[in-house]
């Protein structure tokens, strides 16, 4: 069953024909997510399923209060629990009830802090902070009081920012529902904060893990970038680096026969793959204009970054990482940190599926049934995706440039 069908684009144009008939109408996501589209330009979503061999049905929120996607993390938990052998409609009643008993939910009191704290914060932060708790953590238990949430909630959060090895952003969520707890304990709503236990439960980084920057730390990078001293191909490499956050071993050793510049999509065969599996890099604009200037110096060569002492070479392994080292990031960032620098802001954002931004990363799920499901190339939403990361980057560089 074809999964993650639709795109905000889509969703955006279905509301045309709803408005001009005047009648409602249902596009689907797949794998039992759908959203009622109606013509006052609002939506409703629905998430289908068996249960005793009866269909049944559950509400996923509004659109365009709940976004697309934060509905397939919904659709997510739903299906977790259905695995479980739970049946999600029966889950929560309670917490429906516990919405309507006076007591505040977790979600009324998380606003109200994000409410109280915003004004300390630049405003992208500020989005990213709540973005992060409405895409992770309030569809699992956003809707209890403090006095229902457990540490089997706090667990159903971050769990699946784990199998996605998404650690960084896990444990800032955390953090983040930590602080409400907190911030509810100074109102009075509640007395205990469940939250600390379940932070012990996160993985320890492990020894010798390959440092990276966090994504505030990207103006000081691209400065850094900006302003390195070497090699006029060693700088584009950091810059490809950056924009594509690709393998360093697939990029030092790139050629110019598997980039179309025109198409805008580098072809990676599956002999330079770490899994033996061809990958495609969908091009942003600035990614290829660079491409065109890189051409200039070494397009008439095999490889687009190759030795000095010989072109029949690439690059070495330890090019870029001593670059990184020269410009002061020492034990801070690395050359493979680049691809957990674009993950982590990738995610943060809460505008693309986790399924996408793992694709691009050519990972592969250690779970059969997700991997089988999850064969499909999503081209053109990693396409957007590129290129909305390289606006940033390129927005942060010409911000950092005017300072």
């Amino acid at each position: 069953m074809a999964t993650n069908r639709l795109t905000s684009l889509s969703i955006r144009n279905a509301f045309k024909p709803a408005s001009a008939s005047g009648q409602e109408s249902v596009v689907s996501d797949g794998d039992g997510l759908s959203l009622i589209v109606r013509p006052d330009g609002t939506g409703l979503w629905r998430f289908r399923y068996r249960w005793v061999g009866k269909q049944q049905m559950l509400s996923a929120g509004r659109w365009p209060e709940v976004q697309l996607a934060e509905a397939r993390v919904t659709r997510q938990r739903f299906r977790a629990e259905l695995r479980e052998g739970r049946n999600p409609s029966n889950l929560r009643k309670p917490v429906r009830k516990a919405g309507t008993s006076g007591a505040p939910s977790f979600e009324s009191v998380a606003r109200e802090w994000h409410s109280a704290r915003k004004n300390r914060w630049r405003p992208k932060h500020t989005a990213q902070v709540l973005r992060s708790l409405e895409v992770n953590v309030f569809p699992v238990f956003g809707a209890k009081s403090f006095e229902l949430i457990d540490r089997e909630d706090g667990l159903a959060a971050l769990t699946p920012m784990i199998k996605r090895d998404a650690l960084e952003l896990a444990t800032r969520v955390w953090q983040r529902v930590r602080d409400v707890f907190l911030f509810a304990i100074d109102k009075g709503v509640t007395e205990r904060n469940p939250a600390e236990s379940v932070r012990r439960a996160l993985p320890t980084p492990v020894k010798g893990q390959l440092p990276a920057l966090p994504p505030s730390s990207l103006n000081e990078l691209t400065e850094a970038i900006e302003h390195y001293p070497g090699r006029t191909e060693t700088v584009a490499a950091l810059k490809l680096l950056l924009l594509t956050f690709v393998r360093p071993g697939e990029l030092r050793a790139a050629e110019w026969a598997e980039f179309d510049l025109a198409g805008a999509i580098w072809r990676i065969p599956e002999t330079r793959m770490k899994r033996n599996l061809a990958h495609l890099v969908p091009l942003a604009t600035q990614t290829v204009s660079l491409l065109r200037e890189l051409s200039q110096l070494t397009g008439n060569g095999r490889f687009l970054f190759p030795s000095l002492t010989s072109e029949r070479r690439p690059i070495s392994d330890n090019t870029l990482n001593q670059a990184l080292k020269r410009s002061g990031f020492h034990g801070r960032h690395v050359a493979h940190g680049f691809r957990s620098l674009a993950s982590t802001w990738l995610n943060e954002t809460g505008e693309f599926p986790s399924d996408v931004i793992e694709k691009q990363l050519a990972h592969e799920s250690a779970d059969p049934v997700r991997a089988a499901y999850n064969r499909a190339e999503y081209l053109d939403q990693r396409r957007l995706m590129m290129q909305v990361w390289a606006d940033h980057v390129e927005a942060t560089t010409r911000k950092q440039q005017r300072s």
